[in-house]
């Protein structure tokens, strides 16, 4: 006769039997419901194989998906918010705009994944697998990305703002114009990661986060300000530096072309011969800037303050500016000249010194008596104009078109006149004392003929 505990061990190994077979029952009955009606919120669906399946727009929240191959699955539009996807195969898995929000994906295979625009916050990503995944303009605003492989994946315009990236893989991740505002990126690799225009403010690193130096300078600069730093000749390109106090910073010479410097104070600051073009300046102060010889070609200047900068030999070629936009009378004219060409013809006795009017037409304009001291106008068309008593001493006019112009009186004292046609053109009494001739030879000063 059996003993009592041989007994008791039968009938909890036939129950226990009983349940894994019930439990298996209701997981294909969940899998077949699921498939039939894309209805399957808070289903069991544990190791189930749904890989390459239609799955666009379903409800699984709150299913248990752990282990379960969804690669190559179709899941756009799905609604998993709170389901488990822990250790879950989905490679290759298509979840454009998909709801995770407070998923459990830890370890979960998501390479090559599309994810873009999805709902992950507050999502448990951590040890997960995203290489080569497609994250743009993914929410991920305070996901657990600890220890997740994040190399080469697309993370452009992604929100990951206090999101957990300790000891993540980012090596050649794409996070340009993603926000990493307060996250932590302890002990992170972003070797070779691309963050053009990435918001670091407040963005949490340790000696042990792998980053470029470029990289590091546009951190400190954002999170500890520019107190004892010389910035001169520095490479901030792409840098994404909104709202930082940059009042009387010297950025002599620094590449500053593509930044975001979105009401960015740079009041007094030392820009001469910086590099600007195709730089995000809405709402900056540049009041009494020196931006002396700066190339703002194709620059966002809407709304800026330029009162009292010194825009000597500035490039504003393609500049963009508005109503809004506070400039000196004289170099909203030459940003006018520039960018819309000359509507009045008669600019007698202006003034456009030091500016740069590279290759402007001024044919047939009336500019005598206007001062065009040291201005560049290499490569410029004044055919026909009359440039009677103008003064364009030390000026670039290396190439420029001067056929059947009157420069009578003018003085082009110390002037480049290399490459340029002077064909029919009226030199009496001109002034070329020292001026570099079309030939290449520089005219003496004597008053010889």
């Amino acid at each position: 006769m059996p003993s009592p505990n041989i007994k008791t061990l039968a009938i909890t190994l036939l129950t226990l039997l009983s349940l894994t077979n019930s439990a298996q029952a209701a997981k294909e009955e969940d899998i077949k419901k699921l498939l039939d009606t894309q209805e399957c919120p808070v289903c069991n669906l544990i190791e189930a194989g749904l890989g390459g399946e239609n799955l666009n727009g379903a409800n699984l929240e709150g299913s248990n998906l752990l282990k379960a191959d969804l690669s190559d699955a179709e899941l756009a539009d799905a609604k998993l918010s709170g389901a488990n996807l822990s250790e879950a195969k989905l490679n290759n898995a298509k979840l454009p705009h998909a709801i995770l929000f407070r998923a459990n994906l830890q370890k979960a295979d998501l390479q090559e994944s599309d994810l873009t625009g999805a709902n992950l916050k507050n999502a448990n990503l951590r040890l997960a697998n995203l290489t080569k995944a497609k994250l743009m303009e993914a929410s991920l605003q305070e996901a657990n990305l600890n220890s997740a492989n994040l190399q080469e994946a697309d993370l452009e315009n992604a929100q990951l703002q206090n999101a957990s990236l300790e000891k993540a893989n980012l090596q050649q991740a794409n996070l340009e114009k993603a926000s990493l505002k307060g996250a932590n990126l302890s002990g992170a690799n972003l070797r070779e990661a691309k963050l053009f225009r990435t918001d670091l403010r407040g963005t949490k690193f340790n000696a042990q986060t792998v980053i470029a130096d470029k990289w590091l300078l546009v951190w400190e600069l954002v999170n500890k300000g520019i107190e004892g730093k010389d910035l001169a000749g520095s490479d901030l390109t792409g840098a994404n530096l909104e709202g930082l106090n940059l009042e009387k910073a010297n950025l002599k010479g620094a590449n500053l072309a593509e930044a975001y410097l979105f009401i960015v104070n740079l009041r007094s600051a030392n820009l001469s011969g910086a590099k600007l073009n195709n730089t995000e300046l809405r709402y900056a102060d540049l009041g009494n800037a020196d931006l002396s010889n700066a190339d703002l070609g194709n620059a966002e200047l809407g709304n800026v303050n330029l009162v009292g900068a010194n825009l000597n030999q500035a490039n504003l070629r393609r500049a963009k500016i508005n109503e809004q936009t506070r400039l000196d009378p004289k170099w909203r004219l030459v940003w006018e000249i520039t960018n819309q060409g000359v509507e009045d013809p008669d600019l007698r006795g202006v003034n456009l010194q030091n500016a740069n009017l590279r290759g402007v037409n001024f044919s047939n304009m009336r500019l005598s008596g206007a001062s065009f001291y040291n201005a560049n106008l290499s490569g410029a068309n004044l055919e026909k104009a009359n440039l009677f008593k103008t003064d364009l001493s030390n000026a670039n006019l290396e190439g420029a078109n001067f056929q059947g112009a009157i420069l009578d009186s003018a003085n082009l004292q110390g002037a480049n006149l290399k490459g340029a046609n002077l064909t029919g053109a009226n030199l009496n009494q001109a002034n070329l004392c020292g001026a570099i001739m079309p030939d290449g030879t520089k005219k003496s000063c004597d008053n010889s003929p």
